[in-house]
């Protein structure tokens, strides 16, 4: 079974311990006990940890140090890259955000930052971020996060973008540009803005497929695990993305310390990808927003999804790990 972890090495490796020795042995220490592919946040909250002509002088340089000692440690590295808080956005030019209109004030600020998919600008700023990426690290592949507009059930829905360019494609199969009540209770409405959302970000998702294919890595994904109340609405219909051979492997984040909704989450997925050949690696939220699980319960879980036949888990995050979770993995993997 393949084990995979989700990673902020900005904190995992704070200023003073971010030398080469000490990720060498954290690196080590993650292979040891089975771990195969780390997957950093290396580029988050307007900061980044890899150096970048397009972006810039970095906070840090933690990528190079990582990619280097996952290599001496036989454990993959993909870092992430995609849209809201791990999205890249120039300086120069227009915004480009997702924007709530006025009657959203309760939208956080951290959606109100959010890099929009409809502007080609945005897309294309990625795009180069990724090509100088993959030409100064030669990563072992890329992970994609946030490919999608911002969630839809808390308040996507209720204030659909009313950024420029999403005004101008919605006139084009509304008629007008926003979306009223009476709009929005319309069926066909609501088809039409979800599709219009999922073209958006699949054509983003199309740019970061040639680029990565066409280098010979794997692209993943960290999916919305309630794949038709969020993912769809959100432009980000990962399922149709496994089908049609875009992804490599999906990591659905069905993150919940309650075991029963947690097996709902995997054998709805395992539905989904009936007929798929692409892997599905069970997400598993040691410690997240939506709670904290025990070593013993995540050990539980990985078993669950063992049994099941995934093809391995991804936990979320390793920077949760102590002791006791290492000897978890180290009986998870002594067990295949």
């Amino acid at each position: 079974m393949r084990i995979a972890v989700w990673a902020h090495p900005y904190s995992e490796f704070p200023v003073g311990r971010d030398t080469a020795a000490n990720i060498r042995d954290f690196f080590a220490r993650l292979a040891e006990v089975g771990v195969e592919s780390y997957f950093p946040f290396v580029l988050t909250h307007g900061k980044w940890y890899f150096r970048s002509e397009a972006l810039g002088a970095p906070e840090r340089d933690l990528l190079g140090l990582c990619l280097e000692a996952g290599r001496e440690a036989g454990v993959q590295v993909h870092p992430i890259l995609g849209l809201g808080a791990v999205g890249a956005r120039s300086s120069e030019g227009p915004a480009g955000l997702y924007d709530p209109g006025a009657s959203g004030d309760d939208v956080p600020s951290w959606a109100r930052n959010w890099p929009c998919p409809a502007w080609e600008e945005n897309l294309e700023f990625i795009w180069r971020v990724l090509d100088g990426l993959l030409r100064d690290y030669a990563p072992d592949g890329i992970h994609l996060d946030y490919m999608r507009y911002p969630n839809a059930e808390a308040f996507l829905d209720a204030h659909p973008c009313v950024c420029e360019r999403c005004r101008a494609a919605r006139k084009q199969w509304l008629g007008h540009e926003t979306i009223s009540e009476e709009d929005w209770a319309r069926p066909g409405v609501r088809f039409k803005e979800i599709e219009m959302r999922g073209r958006f970000v699949r054509r983003l998702l199309a740019g970061i497929v040639e680029r990565v294919h066409g280098n010979g890595l794997a692209l993943s994904l960290a999916a919305r695990a309630r794949y038709l109340k969020d993912a769809v609405c959100e432009g980000q219909d990962w399922v149709a993305w496994c089908h049609e051979g875009l992804l490599d492997f999906v990591c659905p984040m069905s993150y919940n310390p309650c075991f029963e909704r947690f097996q709902r989450f995997v054998d709805d997925h395992q539905r989904l990808l009936a007929g798929c050949d692409v892997p599905l690696l069970v997400g598993i939220g040691r410690k997240s927003s939506l709670g904290e699980n025990t070593p013993e319960q995540m050990e539980r879980q990985i078993e669950f999804a063992r049994e099941r036949g995934a093809g391995g888990v991804c936990i979320f995050h390793v920077g949760a790990f102590g002791t006791e979770d290492y000897e978890v993995l180290r009986r998870v993997a002594e067990g295949d």
